[in-house]
């Protein structure tokens, strides 16, 4: 007879696939992490070789919740004009609402099918939720439910659209090996939350009396009982014997229960209520036991640990009947296969059209996926960085349609949402290991990340061990993990320099020689890394990958594009600038001169000034071109495009420029590409070196460079209109064919990558302590107890303050259902750090509304220390990033402002609506400040504390972003 560990060994050994490979859009929320059914589910789906993006709706501000529900109650909308980014990228065929309530409004549920998508709804908290549920199920082409008695009540309610998908476990699960612990040993545990469940404590307190019992979850009785997740939770499962099932859910219908699977893929025997459901998974007596009361459980339990082998024969034949039949990857391929063979029989609530339409969707299949990790400087509103990362991922994808490109950035959700790219944290060392464990390739790249300039700041030589984030060795760590695995390491579209200090030189070196190609963007930056050691022949160049971009073919619509065209009919010249922040050069004398110049312009000749923010957030390009429009003549025109600006937005504007004055790289180089006249201001070495290469250098002009020059520069660009000269020309297709070139050869090595046979499995539990050697630098901040005043609003008697369960958040709402004019509330407090040497700390602002249509009503005012950031209530649910440096203090002072600025609509849900928290992320220890600002907001605007900011013109145009 087969042991469990054999079928295990087999079960290792097994590929699932059907045959057909999908791309999948998975929107689900894990609220339980790694080990909730929603993750399980997910990874059951990468398992069968399907292409999957997962958004967790956790962490993706993307549907609305309009009854406030909850408990996997709906309806909760996802709202398909927030998905579009990540459709466009990703193009799905098909869309699951894995749980939670989740679902569409007839008309989104339309506009994504009409894009050829097939929508899937499936619901996991049967029948409990039917009630809120079975009203929105009709939206999807199928809808699933997890419980046989739900089917009849759909059916009643004339919902036909609905199928059996009940639960089950996902192949990772159960070949995971976890340690033993042989403190979490017990012959009876129960793993699950007790809270308001006096039927469950009853039963496990009187089994602890008998036997060696363990509790786990939360609300539980017994002594010691504690929450467990991740490996952790599965480490627990496998240390008891028997499991206890209760089928009751809490709206009091007996019901299988996905933990039953659970247990006996953890290799337990579970023992649970009798009820006929069950039986048609598991056989009574053979492979789980059943029992009536808690008397007839206990006598049960005792026969069964009294007899080793009875227990091991009803422990294999449970496994077995799972492997063969439970898990959530058989549940996939049955439903998948009905979905592909749709036809009047197999989908009866479905006309003649739609199962036609759903067949051409769901034919076309890819090669089974495989994973390739890019690491760079990506999600961190930086326009440049941005295309560089869809000029490789797309060669990525090209050279080999099998290959899913997964992200490590700085920001992974908006890479996920703008880029429908699956993503992950950079610097969360943790999760890049477990990425690793499932990739076939590492790339890092492009840009300029091989330099000294922030090389001491981050630790020297120690940052490569240090887990830095920074600097060489922040995008050194995850490769050398990969390298320990044997996961090859490739360099693609890489910059390099300054590179002065030996160490950092030796460094590169380092991690040159474990690549097995590198791909730099320039001749100069091969010469720095030659000069650091690396051999000429280990290295390759080509230009810039950003002329590898697929420019777009047609141009957005909105008030961007009326108002540039409302511009040019009235006889304008569109000249676009781009400055951004340099704390190597007096940016006042930069300014200064770029002001005077198109004063001098526009006295010679009507223009409008179009102000292009490369990097997004308030202390960014879109400060220092709000100070340039304050500065020029009342007569001109100025349009400031919001920021983040995308691709298609940025490349209708210069398309439509006259001329294009930039300080960014990238700008200059896409204007290029559309033949504009552009004067490039060098404040790096690599503007210089793009001038040259198209054969513009004469127009790429020194940051000290005076108004006289740059105003003739300019005026020379402006009399040009369109550059035609044909050097030039053939320049810039050279460079764009070549760069295409290069890429895509570089994209074929990395393609050439042995497919290693990987099983996707929960993520390891992160330590609960930090090591000796980690604690020494570990930092601590958290909110003091804060103090409430109100103007003209009566203060609530329970008033929302820091959580005394969790002093790194802090909260505030309006105490009214009908807000007016001059109301204000504040909370304030300060923020504790434990440590006077020099900190980053990394905040969180968030916001549960967003209504276009009520924007300019309320004001969100968030002071901290010597700096206000005002952002608009109803703008966006986008958390807004905060960073904040600090040194020399214990204690910054905080505030958090509601203020009513129009009267808004009487609606009860205000108090709700209307809050906000600030939640402290993570601190830590920085060497020096640096010529950074002290404070940085991904949104809103940054003001100093004692200061009114002065309004903008009048004759300046804030045009909304439709990009």
């Amino acid at each position: 007879m087969q042991t469990i560990d054999q079928l295990k060994a087999e079960l290792e050994k097994k590929t699932f696939d059907q045959g057909f490979h999908w791309r999948i859009l998975f929107l689900g929320r894990s609220i339980n992490g790694t080990t909730d059914i929603v993750s399980s589910m997910s990874r059951s789906l990468r398992n069968l070789g399907h292409h999957v993006l997962d958004l967790d709706i956790k962490y993706h501000r993307i549907a609305e919740n309009p009854d406030r529900v909850s408990g996997g109650n709906g309806p909760i909308y996802v709202q398909a004009e927030k998905l579009q980014g990540a459709i466009d990228g990703f193009r799905p065929q098909m869309i699951i609402c894995c749980a939670g309530g989740l679902t569409f409004t007839e008309e989104d549920a339309q506009r994504l099918k009409d894009q050829g998508i097939v929508l899937v709804g499936i619901t996991l908290s049967d029948p409990d939720v039917f009630p809120t549920v079975h009203a929105h199920a009709h939206v999807f082409d199928v809808h699933t439910t997890n419980a046989g008695l739900s089917l009849r009540m759909y059916e009643e309610a004339g919902v036909r659209n609905t199928v059996y998908f009940p639960f089950g476990i996902d192949r990772g699960f159960v070949t995971q090996h976890v340690d033993e612990d042989p403190s979490m040993a017990a012959d009876v545990i129960c793993v699950g939350h007790a809270n308001d469940r006096p039927d469950r404590n009853q039963t496990m307190v009187a089994l602890n009396s008998a036997f060696d019992v363990k509790t786990y979850g939360r609300g539980w009785e017994i002594p010691d009982s504690e929450t467990v997740a991740g490996d952790k939770a599965l480490q627990a499962m496998k240390m008891g014997k028997i499991h206890i099932n209760f089928p009751l859910t809490r709206a009091g219908f007996i019901n299988i229960k996905c933990g039953v699977f659970e247990s006996v893929g953890a290799g337990a025997v579970i023992a649970t209520g009798e009820f006929d459901e069950m039986s048609h998974f598991f056989d009574y007596g053979d492979e789980i036991i059943g029992y009536s009361d808690d008397a007839d459980l206990a006598r049960k339990l005792q026969v069964l640990l009294d007899d080793p082998q009875e227990y091991e024969r009803v422990r294999l034949n449970g496994f077995r009947r799972l492997v063969n039949n439970h898990l959530y990857e058989h549940r996939w391929m049955e439903l998948f296969a009905r979905l592909r063979d749709a036809s009047s029989e197999t989908m009866p609530w479905l006309d003649e059209n739609r199962t036609r339409e759903i067949a051409q969707s769901l034919t076309p299949s890819l090669p089974r996926a495989r994973a390739v990790i890019l690491s760079g400087f990506y999600g961190a509103g930086n326009l440049g960085d941005e295309l560089i990362l869809q000029s490789i991922s797309s060669a990525l994808q090209a050279a080999d349609p099998a290959v899913d490109v997964v992200v490590a950035a700085e920001n992974p959700y908006k890479v996920e949402v703008e880029h429908g790219l699956q993503a992950f944290k950079r610097s969360d060392l943790f999760e890049a290991a477990h990425q690793l464990h499932t990739a076939d390739a590492v790339v890092v790249g492009g840009g300029g990340l091989w330099h000294d300039l922030t090389f001491q700041r981050a630790g020297g030589l120690t940052s490569l061990v240090s887990g830095v984030a920074m600097s060489i060795a922040g995008f050194g760590n995850l490769p050398m993990m990969g390298r320990v695995l044997g996961i090859p390491y490739h360099v693609i579209g890489l910059g390099a320099g300054p590179l002065e200090d030996p160490d950092a030189q030796a460094m590169v070196k380092f991690l040159a020689e474990q690549t097995e190609s590198i791909l730099l963007r320039d001749p100069e930056s091969q010469e720095v890394v030659e000069r650091a050691g690396v051999p000429a022949q280990r290295l390759s160049t080509a230009p810039d990958v950003v002329y590898a971009v697929d420019l777009p073919s047609s141009h957005p619509q909105g008030a961007l594009v009326d108002r540039l065209q409302e511009l040019k009919d009235s006889g304008h010249r569109l000249v676009g600038v781009n400055l951004r922040r340099w704390s190597l050069f007096p940016m006042d004398q930069v300014l200064a001169s770029v002001e005077k110049t198109l004063n001098s312009l526009a006295a010679a000749e009507k223009i409008a000034v179009v102000c292009l923010p490369m990097q997004a957030g308030t202390s960014h390009d879109r400060q220092i071109l709000q100070q340039l429009a304050k500065g020029l003549s009342p007569n001109i025109p100025v349009v400031q495009v919001p920021d983040p600006l995308g691709l298609s937005a940025l490349d209708f504007c210069l398309s439509e420029l006259d001329l294009l004055v930039t300080m960014r790289l990238h700008a200059a180089l896409l204007a290029h590409r559309r033949h504009v006249p552009t004067v490039g201001l060098v404040y790096d070495s690599k503007v210089r070196r793009h001038f040259e290469e198209v054969g513009r250098e004469h127009l790429a002009l020194p940051l000290d460079v005076s108004w006289e020059q740059l105003f003739d520069s300019a005026s020379e660009g402006l009399s040009e209109r369109q550059i035609t000269d044909e050097n030039f020309l053939r320049r810039v297709d050279d460079l764009q064919k070549r760069s295409s070139h290069a890429l895509g050869a570089a994209a074929r090595r990395v393609a050439e990558a042995p497919v290693r046979a990987v099983v996707y499995e929960i993520p390891m539990e992160r330590p609960a302590q930090p090591t000796a050697e980690a604690a020494a630098v570990s930092r601590v901040a958290a909110f003091t107890k804060a103090d409430y005043s109100a103007k003209e609003l009566e203060l609530p008697q329970r008033q929302l303050n820091v959580l005394f369960d969790a002093p790194r958040a802090l909260h505030i709402s309006l105490p009214t259902t009908a807000p007016v004019a001059g109301q204000e509330i504040h909370n304030t407090c300060t923020l504790r750090v434990d440590t006077t040497r020099p900190v980053e700390v990394s905040l969180t602002l968030v916001s549960n509304y967003e209504r276009a249509q009520n924007q300019g009503r309320i004001s969100t005012v968030l002071r901290i220390g010597d700096h206000v950031i005002t952002d608009d209530l109803a703008r966006s649910k986008e958390p807004v990033m905060i960073r904040v440096r600090t040194s020399g203090s214990l204690e910054i002072p905080v505030g958090l402002s509601l203020v009513v600025n129009n009267k808004c609509f009487p609606a009860q849900s205000w108090p709700k609506y209307s809050r906000v928290s600030v939640r402290v992320n993570e601190i830590h220890e920085i060497s020096d400040r640096g010529a950074v600002p002290a404070l940085f907001a991904s949104a809103g605007s940054i003001a100093p504390h004692e200061d009114d900011e002065e309004t903008a013109s009048t004759s300046q145009t804030s045009v909304p972003s439709r990009a």
